[in-house]
């Protein structure tokens, strides 16, 4: 659509008819012209391709892309694009993989309920509103909605292959509607309105639980999570490390930029090898010695932007170091 600028010393005199007919034709040529375009852009694909990559294509649409020839296709990927509407993947029933990752999708078409051999889905970075139209995705393991405008977890409840979930940066103000996902091991949250830690507890198998960057002021429902190796709770309002008594399996820990003001909760757990408490509010090198000195495996921790190393930051790595020689690493430089 072209643009007219009139400026102050200029008038311009538009004929309605004679508008209407320019611009209808234009419209015609420019969808004709578009639709060869996308034509061409899949002619050297043969009918039995089974991967199709169309990264950053400038497509607004899939129509005219003759995707229907393509009985064989796996995997269908159109990153970066500015595609709204995914109605003729209905043609595509061999589909695996589909990554329509930064897009301009609203909603989940219905054409990908129809889609029932995929096992990863990646619509992140769109503005969708509402989980719908997945529940026939019996084996699907990896769904993937970063960046959208989701304000609810709903619908998955069919969906017990499901191995990674990941709903960062949405509108997500409850943990809920995951009970049924019994297969889940990785499970990413971070960037919502989260306030409260809950719906987890059938989560047996889950391995990877990231929460940061939400509105959480208290560690609590983690006692079901028995595999959990990995726990992220960075850029909340946490005070105090309780609640993993049952948590004995976890070798990362990240509580980074909270409320703490000492470390406590931690030390029954034997294989922590990661621990991450930047930019809080610890003070005392004796407590660091006292509740991390017992723990063999830890290798990494990260103290920086806390009073202790604001304080003293000539000495701060060897008091560190002297309080904990098992480290191989302190904050972002290995130990020499």
């Amino acid at each position: 659509m072209s643009q007219k600028i009139v400026t102050a010393d200029e008038e311009i005199c538009w004929n309605d008819e004679d508008e209407k007919a320019s611009g209808s034709e234009s419209e015609t040529e420019v969808t004709e012209e578009t639709a060869d375009d996308q034509q061409d852009l899949l002619s050297d694909y043969a009918a039995t391709e089974t991967r199709i990559e169309l990264m950053h294509s400038r497509l607004d649409t899939l129509a005219g892309l003759g995707l229907e020839r393509f009985t064989c296709l796996e995997y269908l990927g159109c990153r970066q694009n500015l595609i709204k509407d995914l109605s003729p993947l209905s043609s595509l029933p061999t589909l695996v993989e589909v990554d329509f990752y930064d897009n301009r999708l609203k909603r989940i078409s219905e054409s990908i309920g129809q889609l029932t051999r995929l096992t990863s889905l990646d619509l992140s970075f769109n503005k969708i509103r509402a989980i719908e139209n997945v529940e026939t995705l019996a084996q699907l393991s990896e769904l993937f909605f970063v960046s959208n405008k989701i304000a609810r977890i709903e619908n998955l409840g069919a969906l017990r292959m499901l191995t990674n979930l990941e709903l960062g940066a949405n509108r997500i103000r409850q943990i809920e509607g995951l009970g049924e996902l019994e297969a889940l091991e990785q499970l990413y949250l971070g960037k919502n309105k989260i306030a409260k830690l809950e719906g987890l507890d059938k989560l047996k198998r889950l391995r990877v639980l990231s929460i940061q960057s939400n509105r959480i002021v208290t560690m609590e429902g983690l006692d079901e999570l028995v595999a959990l190796e990995e726990l992220y709770l960075s850029h909340n309002g946490i005070e105090t490390i309780q609640g993993l008594e049952c948590n004995g399996r976890l070798t990362i820990l990240d509580v980074t930029s909270n409320r703490l003001t000492k470390l406590e909760g931690i030390g029954h757990l034997e294989l922590l090898e990661d621990l991450w408490v930047s930019g809080n509010q610890l003070d005392s090198f004796d407590n660091i010695e006292r509740v991390c000195g017992p723990l063999q495996a830890l290798r990494t921790a990260y103290f920086e932007f806390n009073p202790l190393q604001r304080a003293q930051p000539a000495t701060y790595r060897r008091k560190v170091m002297l309080a904990l020689p098992q480290l191989t690493q302190i904050d972002a430089t290995p130990c020499r």
